[in-house]
Parts: structure tokens; sequence; C-alpha cells
């Protein structure tokens, strides 16, 4: 089986690569990678090696233009990645597209491929935020024919939607796959290799934009990085995505003086990433691999704003809507007074097994194509 995924930045494809990986050195199926999005920017890191490093195959690439600046351009970006997915397909069809998550670029996938009658499969479907991002999300789920949610609680919300039984399969978070039971780095090295010349705490900070809360992203992150700092931590801050808003808090971060306690990191190889996840002390931010990954190490996460609304929830996690000096510094307390647990809801890190698996067994039928809802 011909399957295409669609990468859009590091995030998604550090998630996906091992599942894709194992896909692409079965038997059975061929993975080849469409590339857009910030992939194709040089401000974002490049990432487009981090691709290539892992030998599966970039079959197409769709450039667009992105700087964080507004909705208006985010909107241009989807526009072109559905003109550039429909010629990338009408010469090279697959059976099947693989999408993760909630971003634009997989709204476009989704639909180019549907007017193609290509097969959509999604994953991490089902789940709540309570933003913009929960609306791509949910209209992915709509437009797709295979469903694997993360957990059973997505499940049964997509079931809730409409979706078929049969077509629903949950099998954990890609993104656990590699970190559950993984060593724990040696984190004087990390440290050393990160410039990092202190053995103060150590805060890992990822912190994007919300798209309707774009003019306060700034002000936002400000808060963020002063509470966490004056709290006693050292910090390695990663650079926002490309969302409206992300400009506002580079331009920040620009003002801030590199030291031994505080470095502002553009990309981080996703292995460099879950090191420094394994060796930190707290994340902050609004990031979903604070909500995700990090119970995996037992790493305390401060759960920041409304990007993550309503997600499922493990019990590392302190959440702190308002973003103020105070609510920030309670949830940072409330952190470090955590009982440590490795318990997540998200899996087992066997979700690689688990999509081959039902890959596998699919039966990609032109009455696939033709949903119609139970309701």
């Amino acid at each position: 089986m011909l399957i295409h995924y669609i990468s859009g930045s590091r995030a998604d494809f550090g998630l996906m690569a091992r599942c894709l990986t194992y896909l692409h050195t079965s038997s059975s199926h061929s993975v080849g990678i469409i590339a857009t999005g910030q992939h194709m920017i040089k401000k974002y890191g490049n990432t487009l090696e981090d691709i290539h490093a892992t030998g599966l195959p970039v079959v197409a690439d769709v450039p667009v233009r992105l700087s964080g600046q507004s909705g208006a351009e985010m909107g241009q970006a989807l526009a072109d990645e559905l003109t550039g997915f429909l010629k990338v397909w009408q010469n090279t069809r697959p059976d099947l597209v693989l999408l993760l998550g909630d971003r634009g670029e997989m709204v476009a996938g989704a639909l180019a491929a549907v007017h193609l009658g290509i097969h959509v499969a999604h994953l991490h479907g089902g789940e709540q935020t309570g933003t913009l991002d929960e609306s791509f999300r949910h209209a992915i789920t709509k437009l797709s024919h295979i469903h694997f949610p993360a957990t059973e609680d997505a499940g049964e919300r997509i079931r809730s939607m409409g979706e078929f039984p049969e077509c629903i399969h949950v099998i954990g978070a890609p993104g656990l796959v590699g970190v559950v039971g993984r060593p724990q780095a040696d984190s004087k090295a990390l440290r050393e290799r990160l410039c990092m010349g202190t053995s103060m705490p150590l805060a890992l900070c990822v912190f994007h934009p919300v798209v309707q809360e774009a003019s306060q992203a700034q002000k936002q992150m400000r808060t963020v990085v002063e509470v966490t700092r004056e709290s006693g931590y050292a910090m390695v801050v990663l650079r926002p995505n490309s969302d409206a808003g992300g400009d506002l808090i580079d331009a920040y971060l620009d003002t801030i003086p590199s030291s031994p306690s505080f470095r502002v990191q553009t990309h981080l190889e996703r292995e460099v990433y879950l090191d420094l996840l394994g060796v930190s002390d707290l994340i902050i931010g609004n990031s979903s691999s604070g909500i995700i990954e990090s119970a995996s190490f037992s790493l305390p996460c401060v759960n920041v704003g409304t990007r993550q609304n309503s997600r499922q929830r493990n019990t590392n996690t302190f959440d702190c809507i308002a973003i103020t000096p105070k609510d920030i510094a309670e949830a940072i307390q409330a952190a470090r007074n955590w009982q440590r647990s490795s318990d997540n809801v998200y899996g087992d890190g066997q979700t690689d097994i688990r999509l081959l698996r039902h890959i596998n067994l699919l039966k990609l039928t032109p009455n696939l194509l033709s949903k119609s809802m139970p309701f």
C-alpha cells in the first residue's frame, strides 16, 4: 500500500517519525512524506533535514509563506497547500493519506484527498482544546474515513460525532513511541551541549500563540518567562510556531540576552528534545508535549492559558488558565509538590505496532468513501 503523510512542522513529524518508519520498513507498505509549512522556511530551523535523517522519502514539497504575523497569512497558506496537494496527488495517487491532529495543512490535505476520492486516516482525532484548533481537528475527523484516536475518551467523542464504530481504532499517542521506558540522558552532558552552565533547576518552556489572542502573545510570553525565572529556574525556551502572534513572541525573546541560565532554541532534534524532557525539572507553556509526553518522564507540567483547554489530563499537569504572575507562581509551586508518577492516559508506547496491525487489515473500498452519518 502506498501511504502519504503530510508534515508541516518539527512538531508533527517528531511525533510521527517512529510510526512512519515502522510502516515504511514493513513488507506491505511504502510511506512517502509531503513536506510543507514550516519545513520549507529557514526561519523555523531547517527542519526538512529531520525528515531526511530518518531515511523516509520526501515525495513532494509544497512551499508556503509563513512568518507568524496574521490569521490572513495562515488562511492563504492553507489555500496554497490545498492547491499543492491536489497537484501532487493528480500525478502520484496514494492508496491512503495519513493526517495528524489539528493543523491547517492537515485540513487542506483532507479536503484535497476527499475531492480526489483518496481514503484518509486521521490520528489524534476526538480531542478537545477549546480553541480554533479544535474546530480544525473535528473538521478533519468528519472528512476522514478511518480514525486512530489516542484514548478511549477521544474515541467515544468520535463515535458521538456520528462516525462508524468499525472505523474507529484506539491506538494510543504516536509521540509516546520511543518514550516509554527510554533511558535517562546524562544531564551534565546535555546541559553542556545546550551551553547551560548552571546547576539550577531546569525548566523547558514551549509556548505558542493562540490565534484568537494573537495581540496578547508577547505579554503572555513575557509573564511566563519572568515568573519562571523568578521562581528559581534556568530556562531553555523553544521558539514558537508560525501561527499569528508568533512574530511578537520572537521579538520579545530576541530582547533577552543568552546566559548560562537562559537559552533560546529555534529547533531541537526530536531525540535531543526527548532527552531534555527527561532531565528537566519542569515543562511550562502550552504545548501538547506537556499534556501528552511529559507524564511518561514523570515530569511536572504547568499548562498556561487556553491552548490546551479541555484536553484529557494526566496527574502531572497543573493548569494556569489566567496568565498572571500570581497564578503562574502558584501553579509552579503545586508542580514542585507533585508526587511523581509515570502513568499516562495517552498510552504505553506501542502505537506503531497497533497502527501497522490496523492498516494491514484495512479494506479500502469505494463504499468506505461514501460516508452516511447514522443520525
